[in-house]
């Protein structure tokens, strides 16, 4: 059994959140965030994509530099390894902190902590939570 917490709207929404690792926000960062409706997250997800890829492609020579005796690509390289770990930086960041990323977001948006239940599931725990 997993444990969340129970956050309701005004309007009757309700919304389980985990406690602890996100697995989901780790895999797939800017596809979660978009999910989850963390526009910033996302946003600077695939700004940091786009720039460091840009940038990655300006410092790397062209295919057939190297076929006619062109010289090393070792800055692209070294920059290419900064990128994945930075990557990966990220992606473990947001497996510590999405969900209570996703719950600062909840409570921004109007929604109340109204408890935290055991359950093996969001749908479970918001099913539980109904019935208390």
């Amino acid at each position: 059994m997993k444990n969340y917490n129970i956050y309701k709207h005004s309007d009757g929404k309700i919304e389980a959140v985990k406690q602890g690792w996100s697995w989901p926000a780790f895999f797939f960062g800017a596809i979660w965030a978009l999910i989850k409706q963390l526009w910033m997250v996302a946003g600077l997800i695939l700004a940091y994509a786009i720039i460091s890829s840009i940038i990655i492609q300006s410092v790397t020579p062209p295919y057939d530099y190297y076929e006619y005796g062109g010289g090393d690509s070792s800055q692209a390289f070294l920059l290419q390894n900064i990128s994945l770990l930075i990557q990966l930086g990220i992606a473990v960041y947001l497996g510590i902190k999405g969900n209570s990323l996703r719950e600062a977001n909840l409570i921004k948006r109007g929604y109340e902590c109204i408890g935290n239940i055991n359950a093996v599931n969001p749908d479970s725990a918001i099913s539980d939570a109904l019935k208390n």
